[in-house]
């Protein structure tokens, strides 16, 4: 019961990751706490729980590789990435997990996950529609980087773990099927506009914006129109 009461609590993010946020305190973004949930039985199954951690752990990867960087072409090009690939994350975990979540856990879970979503896209956006010389930029991944360790803590010590206690192995693995699935056919930007509605209005949303984005995507990175919603390292 205490993650439940602690889902219901409100946070302030603003105050947190606000530009003149001490960010040395963040710096440790390569060693992300991904590692500190462990899907519930090792074996060879698809698991969402350990697909969920594989992906958190590659927004960080993507993150480091930028800071790394010396070149902003190279730069733009992981920015592109890390948008896309939260992006899709986000909305597959909206699509898929967070309906079977509020099966077994009630609504609280989800509405404070989805306001961090919120929050998330709502800075996303504003990343999408700049590039790494524009004034201002770092200030904003940055914000981005500490409100998704802080989304991505919350879910992984907590949400995920009482998550995996309620639902059968064979749950899990079907759960990833599906959120591989769903990976491959949602918006790969975001969209601040769309409703946070798993199942209704994403699905709308998702249908309407979800192949614009995808030549928008082709144009950016000269992909073509074979490229696919995969994450980087999986198409």
């Amino acid at each position: 019961q205490k993650l439940s009461a602690h889902c219901c609590r409100h946070f302030s993010f603003y105050r947190d990751y606000s530009p003149s946020f001490h960010w040395q305190q963040h710096q440790q973004l390569s060693t992300p706490f991904c590692s500190t949930m462990q899907p519930s039985i090792a074996d060879d199954k698809p698991n969402i729980l350990a697909d969920i951690k594989r992906d958190h752990a590659q927004f960080f990867s993507l993150h480091r590789q930028y800071q790394e960087s010396g070149a902003d072409e190279e730069k733009q090009t992981l920015v592109w990435q890390l948008i896309h690939d939260l992006t899709v994350h986000s909305l597959a975990e909206e699509e898929v997990l967070y309906p079977e979540m509020t099966k077994h856990m009630g609504t609280k879970c989800r509405d404070h996950a989805l306001s961090e979503h919120k929050t998330l896209k709502d800075i996303l956006s504003d990343i999408d529609a700049m590039t790494v010389s524009s004034p201002g930029f770092n200030d904003k991944l940055k914000m981005l980087m500490v409100a998704l360790e802080h989304h991505i803590k919350e879910e992984e010590d907590e949400m995920l773990v009482e998550f995996a206690g309620l639902v059968q192995r064979d749950d899990l693995a079907d759960l990833a099927d599906k959120f591989q699935k769903s990976k491959l056919r949602v918006p790969t930007r975001p969209h601040a506009w769309a409703p946070d509605k798993p199942r209704t209005g994403n699905v709308v949303t998702n249908t309407l914006t979800a192949p614009l984005d995808k030549l928008r995507d082709a144009a950016r990175h000269g992909m073509g129109t074979a490229h696919n919603n995969a994450p980087a390292g999986q198409s």
